[in-house]
C-alpha cells in the first residue's frame, strides 16, 4: 500500500471520528477523550525529548490535574497550576540523591514543566472552544486544514525563500502568505457550513490569523524532533506520523483563537 494510500484512509477515519466526537459527544466525556489523545501526545514529547529522570505517573498526573481545571468551573486554573509546580519540584526534591545527579536537573524538570505549559495547557483549549459550541471548533479545524494545504501546495510549487532553514526546511515565505490567503477564504466558507456568531468579515480576518499563527505553532513542534533526529514523533498513524504531529497546528492556534473569540468576537 502506498504512503498516499495511507495517508488518505487515515485521514478518512481521522475526520469521521473528529466530527462525531464534536458534534455528538457530551462535554464531560468530551474532556476524558482529549486528556487521553493529549496524554498520548504528552507521552510521544517525553520519548522525543529523553530526560535522564522522569515520571509518567507524574506527567499524567499533573496533566490530569490541569484537565480537571478546565472540565469544572469549581476548580481554578491557577489553583491547578500551584498543584503542578508543587508536585514537579516535590518529585525532584526527593529523586535527587546525590550532586552529581544535578548535572541534568535544570533539564530534566524543565521537560516536565514544558509538557505540562507547552502540550496541557495550550491543547486542552479545544475543549474551552467546544464549551462555546461545536461550530466554533470546527472553524479551528477547517481553517487549519485549508490554510496548511494551501502553503504546502503553493509553497511546493513556488516557494523560493526558506523562513524556517532548521525547523522545517521546506517551509517559505510565499507558503506561508498562502496559508493567510487560504485561511482568510477558509474562514469565510467555515462561517457559511458552520453557522457562528460573527460578521463574515471578522471571520474572514480571524481565519488569516489563525493560518498565520497555523504556520508558527506547526515549526516550533518541529524543532523538537529535528533536535532529536526524528521525522514524525511516532508511527502511530499511518502516513500521519504521531499525535504530537497531528495536533502540533493547534498549540498556538487553540488558545488565541478562543481569546479572539472571548475579546473581539463578543
Amino acid at each position: 500500500m502506498s504512503e498516499f494510500v495511507k495517508r488518505t484512509i487515515t485521514a478518512f477515519f481521522m475526520i469521521i471520528i473528529a466530527f462525531v466526537l464534536i458534534e455528538f459527544l457530551p462535554l464531560i466525556y468530551f474532556s476524558i477523550i482529549l486528556f487521553l489523545l493529549i496524554s498520548g501526545a504528552a507521552y510521544e514529547f517525553i520519548k522525543l525529548c529523553n530526560p535522564e529522570k522522569y515520571s509518567y505517573f507524574l506527567i499524567f498526573f499533573t496533566g490530569f490535574i490541569i484537565a480537571l481545571s478546565f472540565t469544572f468551573k469549581e476548580f481554578d486554573l491557577k489553583m491547578a497550576i500551584i498543584i503542578v509546580v508543587f508536585f514537579i519540584g516535590m518529585f525532584f526534591l526527593f529523586k535527587e540523591r546525590q550532586k552529581k545527579d544535578l548535572t541534568t536537573f535544570i533539564r530534566d524538570i524543565g521537560i516536565h514543566f514544558l509538557i505540562i505549559f507547552y502540550i496541557y495547557v495550550p491543547l486542552y483549549f479545544l475543549f474551552e472552544l467546544k464549551k462555546i459550541g461545536p461550530n466554533y471548533l470546527f472553524f479551528l479545524i477547517f481553517v487549519i486544514a485549508i490554510g496548511d494545504s494551501g502553503a504546502y501546495f503553493l509553497g511546493s510549487v513556488i516557494g523560493k525563500h526558506k523562513i524556517y532553514p532548521v525547523a522545517s526546511p521546506k517551509k517559505s515565505l510565499e507558503g506561508v502568505i498562502a496559508a493567510i490567503v487560504f485561511a482568510s477564504i477558509s474562514g469565510w466558507l467555515s462561517k457559511l457550513i458552520f453557522p457562528v456568531d460573527v460578521t463574515l468579515w471578522i471571520a474572514i480576518v480571524t481565519g488569516g490569523i489563525i493560518g498565520f499563527i497555523s504556520q508558527v505553532s506547526d515549526p516550533v513542534e518541529s524543532l523538537f524532533k529535528r533536535a532529536a533526529n526524528k521525522k514524525d514523533s511516532s508511527s502511530i498513524l499511518p502516513g500521519h506520523g504521531g499525535i504530537l504531529d497531528r495536533v502540533d497546528s493547534y498549540i498556538f492556534c487553540a488558545p488565541i483563537l478562543f481569546y479572539i473569540i472571548e475579546y473581539f468576537w463578543k
